[in-house]
């Protein structure tokens, strides 16, 4: 198995490849869909206890995340699905990843939590904030500026030696609320039982229209397919994973 150096290392390198330094947050629905041009990613409700999952047949790669899931969870999972597709040979395996945690998904978990929130990132953020003990105030405030789920933040923290025991299981909504944040990092991001699809898929059906090779009601029948009634109605329901 890799180290938590070597993860952090890689994600380290990720973000430069991405001209994005190592310290603030990450804007990862964003960054992914604009850097990588043939990634669809699919949002749509799973089992509780299963986050996403991942294909890359004949190298179009698909990502799929639990609608069921908080923004900040989702977030997570598109950075941990991007590690079996970026640094594991997955083509044309589907990968499903759950509670079930093999050497494979504890990699991609330490990744995902690096890619988002960089050990130089925590540890710069800790001293411009004179932070030597954590408490809830302190934990709210980080997570909302790294933009990361409560779970991955407490076990970053967690690692570094600090108890987290005290902070599982509260209201993270109404936490936020009182303290002056949204509360949206910890909702789900769309409706939660309705499929929405992202990035290639919809970009190949507006090229195609734009060549003029879709009439109406094909393309209106590739939206339906793809879960984008709210192109073809004009209506969005939706909040933005990035708002």
């Amino acid at each position: 198995m890799k180290s938590d150096l070597e993860l952090n290392s890689l994600a380290v390198d990720l973000r430069k490849d991405w001209e994005i330094d190592a310290y603030g947050p990450l804007d990862i629905f964003s960054i992914v869909l604009s850097k990588f041009s043939k990634l669809s990613i699919l949002i749509y409700p799973m089992s509780k206890n299963t986050s996403g999952l991942c294909i890359n047949e004949e190298n179009i790669p698909i990502i799929g995340i639990n609608s069921n899931h908080s923004k900040g969870r989702q977030k997570f999972t598109l950075a941990h699905e991007l590690y079996h597709l970026l640094f594991e040979d997955i083509k044309d395996i589907i990968i499903i990843c759950n509670d079930d945690k093999n050497d494979s998904e504890v990699e991609a978990d330490s990744f995902a939590s690096f890619l988002l929130m960089t050990d130089e990132g925590l540890r710069r953020y800790m001293k411009i904030n004179e932070i030597n003990h954590w408490n809830l105030n302190n934990i709210i405030a980080a997570e909302q500026y790294f933009q990361i789920s409560h779970q991955a933040f407490l076990f970053r923290i967690n690692k570094l030696g600090f108890s987290v025991d005290e902070y599982n299981n509260i209201n993270l909504s109404n936490e936020s609320k009182k303290r002056g944040f949204l509360n949206d990092l910890y909702k789900p991001a769309f409706k939660e039982d309705i499929p929405f699809v992202l990035g290639n898929y919809l970009k190949m059906i507006n090229h195609v229209d734009e060549l003029g090779g879709l009439s109406d009601g094909k393309k209106r029948e590739l939206l339906l397919d793809g879960c984008r009634g709210d192109l073809v109605f004009n209506k969005c329901g939706r909040q933005d994973l990035n708002e």
